[in-house]
Order: C-alpha cells, then structure tokens, then sequence
C-alpha cells in the first residue's frame, strides 16, 4: 500500500515538466513575436505581412472586398493638350495618378482611397480631397520606409508632376510641413488649387506621433485633346 500511495504522489511531479514545456514555449515564442514587432514600424511590418500572402499583382484583383484596379499611366503622354477638359472621377481603389518629382527621383502610382493593401502598392490619395482638375486640396500620403523615404529632402521650388488618363498637373513646392497627427488643418479642403504630399516622421523605435510633407502650389493644368477632337 505505501508503494501504491508513493506512485500516486510521484505521479504529478513527473507530468509537470511535459506540461511546463508547452506553455514556456508559448510564452517565449509571443516574446519574440512583441520584440519583433516593438522595434519595427507597424506600418512595414504589415508590409511584409502583404508581401508573403499577397498572390502576383494582377491588372484587377480583390482583396477582402476591395477592388484593386491597376493602370498602365503613360508619363510620356505627346498628345495635344488645352486648358479645359473632362475630369474623370476614379473608384475606390484604382490607381488613377502617376506622381513625378525628379528632384528626388520619385515615381509612384497613387491609389484613390487610403487602405493598408493601396499603401503597399504605392501612395493614396484622401477621398475626402479634390480629384486632380478640381480646385481643392489635394492630398496624397504614403509610408515613410518605402514610396515616401525621400519626402523630407523636397526643397522649396521642386516640381512635381501628376499624369493620369486625362491630363497631367503640374505643381512647385511652396513650403515645407510638419505637423501631430492629430492636426487636420492641412489634409482638410481649402478651396484653393493646391497640392499636399505627407507622410509619417521617420522613428526607428516605431510609428512617429508626427507628420512631415509638403505644400506645393499649381502651375498648370493641361487635359489632353480626346482622339476624336
């Protein structure tokens, strides 16, 4: 009896470590995955995260519900141009601009609506702002570590240039912007022609609580001559 009652007692203290080692692994494992995610930008992380799931970029593809709509923007467009035309109001989702700015040799597709898939695929234009040919503000925003690394070298003076299907607008940085996230007072309308360019303030220890961009000015605006014209 007294070696059955030593078995019974022992019994638990031989389990303990298989049940030990499951849960110190888990423990470890979600400590590496917090380290991982503390020291890199939320914003890239999740870039990575679209890059291993993303399937080859199709011509038009749908993720979650969204419809993404890629487009071949000539920036070498040679057709006659006038002052006045047509502006083509884009959907949600679909690329419908091509940025310029060969001051700091940037060219980058920009997407209408701002969500985590068209901010990897390239820079977002705010819905809330003017489609390029009305007269509002502009605004267009993309990651600090990928599209818009550079945006902080723009000096006053620099051109940037926006082609889409119908026309390409011109615009000369005016000055240069750095503001909380909080504050809306530049990404808002303002019912003049501008062009406002963000991103977030580059922070190795994570997402920055600020912003820096641009406020750029327009200088034209050139439609081009539809081919039965």
């Amino acid at each position: 009896m007294a070696n059955a009652a030593t078995a019974v007692h022992r019994s638990p203290q031989k389990a303990l470590p298989w049940i030990l080692t499951p849960v110190l692994l888990l423990i470890l494992s979600i400590g590496l995955v917090m380290m991982v995610y503390l020291l890199m930008p939320s914003h890239k992380l999740q870039s990575y995260l679209n890059l291993a799931f993303m399937d080859s970029l199709k011509v038009t593809s749908t993720t979650a519900g969204l419809n993404i709509v890629n487009k071949d923007i000539d920036t070498g467009d040679q057709r006659p141009t006038t002052d006045t035309g047509k502006i083509i109001t884009p959907k949600f989702g679909e690329q419908y601009a091509k940025l310029v700015c060969d001051d700091i040799a940037l060219t980058v597709s920009v997407y209408f609506g701002t969500t985590k898939e068209l901010l990897a695929l390239g820079a977002c234009q705010s819905t809330q702002s003017a489609v390029l040919g009305n007269k509002d503000n502009v605004v267009i925003s993309a990651h600090v570590n990928t599209y818009f690394a550079d945006l902080d070298e723009m000096e006053t003076g620099d051109i940037v240039v926006l082609y889409t299907e119908y026309g390409k607008f011109t615009y000369r940085v005016k000055e240069q912007i750095r503001f909380p996230k909080t504050d809306k007072r530049y990404i808002v309308p303002t019912g003049t022609d501008r062009l406002t360019l963000y991103t977030c303030e580059g922070d190795v220890l994570g997402d920055s609580d600020n912003r820096v961009g641009v406020i750029c000015d327009l200088v034209s605006k050139e439609y081009f001559v539809p081919a039965d014209e």
